[in-house]
């Protein structure tokens, strides 16, 4: 999405703390008091993110920032949410896929600290957001993630979360 958008983008992964980072390495899942810390540390840098491009056209897909992460229940999400409304909206693309997909994809990292082995403790966590309740745009993973990505920001467009210059 970053790419069809030419926007900012941010890796919530890579703002894990040594410690969540050793924990995860280890095989052990991260409970709720290892995420908030994490949570708030990507909320922040979002809405930095977001003040950096607020200037910019409200017509550009250049406004936009992309954030990827595991924002597994609702609370987290809410969190996430918390970046001031006059920047902007957030808007959740939640990638849904079977487990043996899901594997396939982990397994398919190359140099990420978390083993494929914590797939099902993130499953057993997981809130699946409610598209009527959050705004949240729900695809399957299954195309590649090229075609995913344009299947995903025509949705967007479709559903007035993002300009139609953006196509």
């Amino acid at each position: 999405m970053q790419k069809i958008l030419n926007c900012h983008y941010l890796e919530g992964d890579s703002l894990h703390p040594q410690s969540n980072v050793d924990k995860m390495a280890a095989g052990h899942p991260l409970d709720d008091d290892d995420r908030w810390p994490w949570l708030r540390l990507i909320r922040n840098h979002l809405t930095e993110q977001a003040k950096e491009v607020y200037d910019l056209d409200v017509t550009s897909s250049n406004r936009a920032v992309v954030v990827t992460c595991s924002s597994l229940k609702k609370v987290y999400r809410d969190i996430l949410r918390e970046v001031p409304a006059e920047l902007g909206t957030v808007i959740f693309v939640y990638l849904k896929g079977t487990h043996e997909l899901l594997l396939q994809r982990i397994q398919g990292r190359v140099g990420h600290f978390m083993p494929p082995s914590m797939l099902q403790s993130q499953l057993d966590t997981l809130e699946e957001p409610d598209e009527k309740q959050e705004k949240t745009i729900i695809a399957s993973i299954i195309p590649l993630p090229d075609v995913e990505a344009k299947i995903i920001v025509e949705d967007a467009v479709k559903r007035g979360y993002l300009p139609s210059t953006c196509l």
